[in-house]
C-alpha cells in the first residue's frame, strides 16, 4: 500500500485523468508518470462563440433632436426667445384695441338704456317698439318668441346704421325703417327634399322665404292634417320603428326627467303606445287618464299599463282629439287634473293652438302643462335641415317636426315657468302655467333661489 508523497501524487494523477476524460479534452503534451495528461489548463483550446460586432466601438448618438425635444431646443434659444418677445407685445396691443371698441360700444349701449329709462319716466308713450323692448330687456324682463324675433332684426338694423354713423350716436329705428331695411335683404333660395314618389321633380320644391319665419309666414311648414288613420297602421309596429331613434339620442332620460314633475291627477294627450308609462312617479300620482285619437294605439297603451302595473286602479283610458278635448268632459266643470302632460304631439294636431287652449280649461288653479317636443332650433342651419326634410318627415312619421313651439305657446296665452331645450335647441322640455299662477319654487333657476330674485313664488 503506497504512503506519503507517492500516494498523494498518485491521487493527483487520477483527479487530473478523469476530469480531461470528462471534458473531452486532448491529453497535455507535459509527460507525468509516462502518460500525457494536462494537470492545469487555465485557457481554452477553442476561443468563445462571440460575434465580432459585440467588440465594435459604440455609434455616436445623433446630435440633431426631433418631435418634442426640438422643439424644445428650438423654444430655449435666445434668438427664439427675443422673436417670442415681440410676437407677445403685438398680440398685447391687438388685444387692447379690440378690449377698447368693445367697451367703448358697452358705454355708449348702457347710456342709451338710461336714456331710454328716463324717457320712459318722463312719457312712457313716447317709447316706439323697439325703445319699448330694448327697456324691457333692460329691466330683466323675459322677451316673448316674436318680441325676441323682432328684437334680433332691430339689433341687425342697428348694427348696419352703426358702421355708418359716429361713435356715441343713438338712434331708435322705426318700425317703418325696419320693414324698408328687411324688404332689402336677400331672400335666401330654399330647397325641399323629394319625397319618395317624385324624386325626379327636385326643382319643384324650391322657393324663397325670408330669413326670419313664424309657424304663420313659414313656407316649408306642412298643411295641418287628420293624423289618426296614419297612426292606427302604425300602432302594432310603433314601438319597433321609432326605439332605435330615441335610444341614439338617450330621450327616455328626456322623457324621465319630464315625467317627475306630473303629480295629482294627470291627464296625458296623444299617449300614443304609452312609451313615457316606464317613468311614471306614482308616489306622486293619484290619478292617471291617457287620451289619444287612435284606438288602435289607445288599445296598445292598455295593455302596456295593465301589464306592468296591474294592481293601481286609478286609470283610465279615452279615444278623442285634444281639439276636442272640453266636448268630451260634456262641459262638466269637475272634472279638471292638476298635471296635464303631452311628448311629441303638437306637431301631429290639426290645430295645436286650440289643443294648447283647451288643456288650460282643463287645469285647477296652480296646475301645470308639461311639455316635451320637437320644433325649431335657436341655429339656423339646423332649421334649414329642418325645413329641407319637411314634407319627407310628413310623409314618413305624419310629424311637422319644424314648428317654433314658442309660438303656440304665446299663441295659446301661456307661461313658461320651466324651459330646457337640448339636442341643439331641437328638442324642447317645458313646463307651462296660466299667467295669473304663481310660479314655485322647484320651477326656479339656481341663482334665482340664491340671490331671492325672479318671478313670485307660490306660497305652497
Amino acid at each position: 500500500m503506497l504512503g506519503g508523497p507517492s500516494s498523494f501524487l498518485v491521487s493527483v494523477f487520477v483527479l487530473c485523468l478523469q476530469a480531461d476524460m470528462f471534458r473531452g479534452l486532448a491529453p497535455s503534451r507535459n509527460k507525468i508518470l509516462g502518460s500525457q495528461v494536462g494537470l492545469f489548463r487555465l485557457y481554452s483550446q477553442k476561443p468563445y462563440n462571440v460575434p465580432k460586432a459585440s467588440f465594435a466601438p459604440p455609434k455616436a448618438k445623433s446630435s440633431q433632436a426631433t418631435g418634442w425635444r426640438a422643439f424644445g431646443q428650438w423654444l430655449g434659444d435666445n434668438s427664439t426667445q427675443k422673436k417670442l418677445t415681440k410676437v407677445y407685445v403685438a398680440g398685447f396691443g391687438v388685444c387692447c384695441i379690440f378690449f377698447y371698441y368693445y367697451m367703448r360700444d358697452k358705454y355708449y349701449e348702457e347710456k342709451f338704456s338710461n336714456s331710454l329709462k328716463q324717457k320712459f319716466l318722463e312719457d312712457p308713450d313716447s317709447l316706439n317698439e323697439y325703445e319699448h323692448l330694448r327697456l324691457k330687456l333692460v329691466l330683466g324682463d323675459k322677451l316673448k318668441v316674436r318680441e325676441q324675433k323682432t328684437y334680433d332684426l332691430y339689433q341687425a338694423l342697428r348694427k348696419e346704421q352703426f358702421r355708418s354713423s359716429s361713435p356715441g350716436s343713438f338712434h331708435s329705428p322705426s318700425p317703418e325703417e325696419l320693414q324698408e331695411w328687411y324688404d332689402r335683404q336677400p331672400k335666401r333660395l330654399v330647397k325641399k327634399a323629394p319625397v319618395p314618389e317624385d324624386e325626379e321633380h327636385v326643382h319643384e320644391h324650391e322657393h324663397e322665404h325670408s330669413e326670419v319665419a313664424t309657424n304663420k309666414t313659414n313656407p316649408n311648414i306642412m298643411e295641418p292634417a287628420d293624423t289618426t288613420e296614419f297612426y292606427d297602421g302604425m300602432a302594432s309596429a310603433y314601438d319597433d320603428e321609432v326605439k332605435w331613434e330615441e335610444r341614439a339620442i338617450l330621450m327616455g332620460m328626456r322623457r324621465s326627467q319630464i315625467m317627475s314633475r306630473l303629480e295629482g291627477d294627470v291627464l296625458e294627450i296623444a299617449c300614443g303606445t304609452g312609451r313615457n308609462i316606464p317613468y311614471l312617479h306614482f308616489d306622486k300620482i293619484d290619478s292617471i287618464t291617457f287620451l289619444d285619437s287612435s284606438p288602435k294605439m289607445v288599445e296598445v297603451t292598455r295593455n302596456k299599463f295593465r301589464e306592468q302595473y296591474p294592481k293601481f286602479s286609478k286609470v283610465a283610458f279615452t279615444v278623442g282629439k285634444a281639439e276636442d278635448l272640453l266636448d268630451l268632459t260634456g262641459g262638466s266643470k269637475e272634472i279638471k287634473y292638476d298635471t296635464i302632460v303631452e311628448t311629441f304631439g303638437l306637431c301631429s294636431h290639426e290645430d295645436p293652438v286650440r289643443a294648447l287652449k283647451n288643456m288650460v280649461g282643463l287645469l285647477r288653479p296652480g296646475g301645470r302643462i308639461v311639455l316635451l317636443e320637437h320644433g325649431r332650433s335657436n341655429w339656423d342651419f339646423i332649421n334649414n335641415h329642418l325645413d329641407f326634410r319637411a314634407e319627407k318627415r310628413m310623409k314618413t312619421w305624419a310629424c311637422r317636426w319644424n314648428l317654433d313651439i314658442g309660438e303656440l305657446i304665446e299663441d295659446a296665452g301661456l307661461d313658461v315657468a320651466y324651459e330646457k331645450r337640448v339636442h341643439f335647441g331641437t328638442t324642447w322640455m317645458l313646463v307651462c302655467k296660466r299667467p295669473e299662477d304663481p310660479i314655485k319654487v322647484s320651477e326656479k333657476t339656481f341663482l334665482q333661489k340664491l340671490f331671492g330674485t325672479g318671478p313670485k313664488t307660490s306660497v305652497n
